[in-house]
């Protein structure tokens, strides 16, 4: 059975309006996705609090383990030059970061510094004078210390995001 010139004309342009939505389906679904999983680094992920974004991790060089595998932040959350690993970050006074170290093999200890009870307080890190808190867990058999860092005029809104953001880590599935 051959088909008219209009009945192919026809059937090309459904078959081309089907593709151009199939298409637009895909990106959103892949879009969402990519919102929804947070950020990745060093085999872990962490949820993205809405308004944060994934920071550049600084790049001590006489540091090699542990290492810095994720670091997120609010604006204006930056690497900065400093002797100290956690606080090597520029934090906003109304600002906050998450700042993930990891080792390469498990070294123990996490039951010392449960995600559940991190409470913020001052002189949690040596370098940093403002507000944070510490939390260590192992995934996959290596173990990560998960540090939070509030400023001064940070909001609650801002401080429970970045404990529920530290909270959240998980191993990146393959």
């Amino acid at each position: 059975m051959r088909l008219g010139y209009h009945a192919l004309r026809e059937m090309r342009m459904r078959l081309g309006i089907l593709l151009v939505a199939s298409a637009t389906l895909c990106a959103a679904f892949a879009s969402e996705a990519l919102s929804a999983d947070g950020a990745r680094g060093g085999g872990i992920q962490l949820d993205l609090p809405s308004g944060w974004s994934k920071v550049v991790p600084a790049r001590p060089e006489r540091v090699d383990d542990p290492r810095t595998v994720l670091v997120i932040g609010t604006r204006g959350v930056e690497p900065i030059e400093t002797v100290c690993q956690v606080y090597s970050y520029r934090v906003p006074a109304d600002g906050a970061a998450v700042v993930v170290i990891g080792w390469r093999e498990a070294v123990g200890g996490s039951s010392f510094f449960p995600l559940g009870a991190m409470k913020l307080r001052r002189g949690t890190f040596e370098c940093y004078p403002g507000r944070g808190a510490v939390g260590r867990v192992t995934r996959r058999d290596r173990d990560y210390q998960v540090n939070v860092m509030v400023g001064d005029r940070a909001d609650q809104a801002t401080v429970d995001a970045a404990l529920a953001a530290a909270r959240s880590i998980a191993p990146v599935t393959r």
